[in-house]
């Protein structure tokens, strides 16, 4: 079986690709299967704005999408930067600008450090058929000095309940065991195996 990427995100590629081939799921960036032009965000959560990716995608392209939309609610921030998680410092902003901002947002307040969660959203749909969606989440805290550099987005700032280091320091492997995309890659890869059996 071969999944449309919604996403040019090598990161999020490789996470994807190391769950799904252990299914037999062949995942493919969309860039490298058809120039389409991109749909905007216009979401109020994680799930509507991973669904209008993935249906707007799988009807351009006609193979099965799946887009992800995920992001870290911080609670000393009222939940920012949530569904604006990647554009947190503008749009198009990078995400030593995004980690920079948020630092700056918690030091305004006079914090070092707040909780935190990581939540994903995956839709996975099909051209002519409804699709299938999963959530996973991932509890912790967020803190004002970044360290690692594996990850991306805010994992150098993240600091995953249990550990003592951040997301950004833990291997991939593991990494993908207790994150909130890697939870809801697995609870995806169950609803498409339940799938093939019909």
């Amino acid at each position: 079986m071969r999944i449309i990427l919604a996403s040019k995100n090598r990161g999020k590629l490789r996470e994807f690709q190391e769950k799904l081939s252990k299914s037999g799921i062949e995942v493919i960036p969309i860039d490298e299967v058809k120039k389409v032009e991109e749909p905007s965000e216009t979401g109020d959560t994680f799930l509507e704005n991973a669904y209008q990716k993935a249906v707007y995608y799988a009807k351009a392209i006609g193979e099965p999408v799946i887009s992800e939309d995920s992001g870290l609610e911080v609670e000393a921030l009222g939940g920012l930067p949530g569904v604006r998680s990647s554009r947190f410092a503008g749009e198009n902003a990078t995400d030593e600008m995004n980690n920079r901002k948020l630092i700056e947002e918690l030091k305004k307040r006079g914090l070092s450090e707040s909780p935190a969660r990581y939540v994903s959203f995956i839709v996975l749909a099909f051209p002519e058929k409804k699709g299938l969606w999963s959530e996973g989440e991932v509890r912790g805290k967020v803190i004002t000095e970044p360290r690692g550099d594996g990850g991306f987005g805010y994992d150098p700032l993240f600091i995953p309940e249990g550990y003592t280091l951040t997301m950004a320091e833990i291997p991939l492997e593991e990494k993908n065991k207790i994150s909130h995309r890697g939870k809801a890659i697995d609870k995806l890869v169950k609803l498409i195996e339940e799938i093939k059996k019909w």
